[in-house]
């Protein structure tokens, strides 16, 4: 099977060396931008899907790196982000995005969960992901202490987060030890939450995660045994002092000063090795989003703020001259589309809404929008859509977008417009 789709994914990106001129932004955001396309999911013999990861990635020579997953209708619905046959591969770009191939190392897209510790040990964080269940077995996990979503009964299945472990290597990478933490922690449901793992310059190591506290679980009178999540879940933001041997967590933002009644949830932060953390909070799928910071390492937070984004995945990324970019997913209201502001005081205020995309059919199809920025201040935002054919059929497609800043003028350096142009249809 592997060869298969990775000879689908082929076909899919050879020849991807045109760009696509995107639709005009609207009249408050005038500017000049470049859309280029990245992979389109919209079948190759009827076999294939795809759904963004997000976090694109750049390195120091302007090279994109680009986390995807492939579905296969004929194993589990292409649309389906629970599928556990999913599988991960990394599209890298030389030519900043206009043209894309497959690349076997995925180790710069992990690298958002890894960091290296004196003597040359490797670290890595993570949870074994959406372990799915019959609906059947419910109750059965619920009492053994797991936080269970119902994806109903049209899904006939639930879901669980298994563990939380840590990773370690003494020889580069080439074997792995493998230790399980979340039983150290006071929360549970664990999920790291696109992570990224950091080591500050005080030599401890931060990661946040969301859950339930241990005492916010219902208990059998007859058996012991805990039953479901009782009120809202947290974020934690959980700390290790001595590389990695014990972890402790604090509650970064309580989940009872969320507007929804599930509490915050995924997390996505921006962290300094001074140990100043800034994070957005997921509280729905186009709710507003909050923030908070912490200057000490994530020892102490200042209080959750609202902010004006409203999307289900804000990911904030920070700029070469300290400027924090949030791009994010507009779900809530038409237009629907990708949108993008920027902060300076992390969160206190934000600029006008860029817009960066604004014809998008279909809300819930819309997925992460990551932005990075390339060694001449010019920004590059990936994106997962949808889009009408000819037939009015849905089709899914990433693709990336060129522009900077000052998004009301030209772009600066003007980069070279592609030799293949074409407006992507819509309808």
């Amino acid at each position: 099977m592997q060869c298969k789709w990775c000879a689908w994914l082929a076909v899919l990106v050879s020849g991807l060396a045109g760009g696509v001129i995107g639709n005009a932004a609207e009249p408050a955001n005038p500017g000049w931008k470049v859309e280029v396309d990245i992979l389109h999911g919209a079948t190759y013999g009827g076999k294939y899907g795809s759904f963004s990861k997000g976090h694109v990635h750049v390195d120091g020579n302007d090279r994109l790196w680009l986390p995807i997953q492939v579905y296969f209708p004929d194993e589990e619905a292409n649309t389906d982000a629970y599928a556990p046959r999913a599988s991960m591969v990394v599209m890298i770009s030389d030519d900043r995005g206009r043209t894309w191939k497959i690349t076997k190392d995925k180790s710069p897209a992990l690298a958002r969960n890894r960091v290296t510790l004196p003597g040359g040990v490797i670290m890595e964080m993570g949870s074994s992901g959406w372990i799915r269940y019959p609906r059947t077995e419910i109750q059965r996990l619920q009492k053994l202490g797991f936080h269970v979503w119902d994806l109903g009964a049209a899904n006939d299945y639930c879901a669980v987060i298994h563990d939380l472990w840590q990773k370690t290597s003494t020889d580069g990478g080439k074997t792995w030890k493998k230790r399980e933490i979340h039983k150290q922690l006071p929360f549970f449901a664990h999920f790291v939450a696109r992570g990224p793992l950091r080591r500050l310059d005080d030599g401890s190591l931060v990661f946040l995660a969301y859950g339930y506290g241990k005492d916010e679980r219902s208990v059998d009178p007859k058996t012991g045994g805990v039953g479901r999540a009782l009120g809202r879940s947290h974020v934690f933001c959980v700390r290790s002092d001595d590389s990695g041997k014990t972890w402790s967590a604090v509650r970064a933002a309580d989940g009872k000063l969320s507007p929804l009644s599930t509490g915050f949830s995924e997390t996505f932060p921006v962290i300094e090795s001074d140990g100043r953390i800034f994070m957005m909070i997921r509280t729905g799928l186009a709710s507003p989003a909050y923030s908070c910071a912490s200057v000490d390492g994530g020892r102490s937070w200042s209080p959750v703020v609202k902010t004006p984004i409203h999307a289900k995945h804000p990911l904030p990324r920070k700029l070469r001259d300290g400027t924090i970019v949030c791009s994010y997913q507009r779900r809530g209201a038409v237009p629907y589309g990708v949108r993008a502001r920027f902060t300076r005081d992390l969160g206190k205020t934000w600029s006008v809404e860029v817009v960066l995309r604004d014809d998008v059919p279909i809300s819930n199809a819309l997925a992460e929008a990551n932005t990075v920025q390339f060694s001449d201040g010019t920004l590059f935002t990936a994106f997962q859509a949808v889009k009408r054919d000819d037939r009015g059929r849905v089709q899914p497609f990433i693709a990336g977008c060129h522009w900077t800043r000052n998004f009301r003028g030209p772009l600066t350096p003007r980069l070279p417009v592609p030799p293949r142009r074409k407006k992507i249809n819509s309808k």
